[in-house]
């Protein structure tokens, strides 16, 4: 199994975060693509989610870039490139959009079976109570000759604050270890454990039943 990945996560300018007093929706709902208002993204669209809070109409929007074969040098193996993204985007009431966190990842030079998907479930809540929402997701990545398990990370965006588990998935019994990332160090109380309890709601790739005969 070989895997090349890396999570790219830009940092927004503190003094371009909204601030306004829009109340907390916790409806959390899904966006078909027809209905995204005009926002910028990359690659074909996985899903958006939409909810209200303190920075207005916020959009998660989650995109995968269709592989990109690279030509051999030589008489070599073909390789592949794939990237995934990942959006947060507020609308306030005078209509400004804010871009409060982005995210790529990908895989490289893979020349084996490339595995690039986002976690179907995504969740939200409010658990430090500050009117902003903390939108809970994950996704899995990896380049691989067998079923071994993939690479699977899963964030807690808040208000452009980025929290983050990087690890494995579970793949027939074996993986499902994950480290924390420095952030969650001096994050609000029950982020770290939202975000586990999401991995462990969420950590099988494939189960022991799926390769039984």
């Amino acid at each position: 199994s070989t895997d090349t990945s890396e999570d790219v996560v830009d940092q927004p300018d503190e003094s371009e975060i909204a601030d306004t007093s829009i109340p907390m929706d916790f409806g959390l709902r899904t966006v078909d693509g027809v209905d995204i208002p005009d926002l910028d993204y990359s690659g074909n669209l996985t899903d958006c989610w939409n909810w209200d809070d303190k920075n207005g109409a916020n959009y998660l929007i989650r995109t995968i870039d269709e592989p990109e074969f690279k030509y051999p040098e030589s008489d070599g193996d073909e390789l592949y490139d794939q990237y995934l993204h990942v959006y947060h985007y507020a609308k306030g009431d005078d209509g400004e959009v804010l871009l409060l966190r982005d995210l790529t990842d990908f895989i490289k030079d893979c020349m084996f079976d490339l595995i690039m998907n986002h976690i179907d479930a995504v969740m939200l809540s409010d658990i430090d109570n500050d009117n902003y929402g903390e939108i809970v997701f994950g996704y899995r990545l990896a380049c691989t000759s067998d079923v071994s398990p993939s690479t699977q990370k899963v964030l807690l965006f808040e208000n452009g604050d980025k929290y983050i588990l990087r690890g494995e998935a579970v793949a027939i019994g074996y993986g499902g270890d994950y480290e924390l990332g420095n952030e969650f160090e001096t994050a609000p109380e029950g982020f770290l454990e939202h975000a586990e309890a999401y991995w462990e709601a969420n950590k099988v790739e494939y189960a022991l039943e799926d390769n039984e005969f």
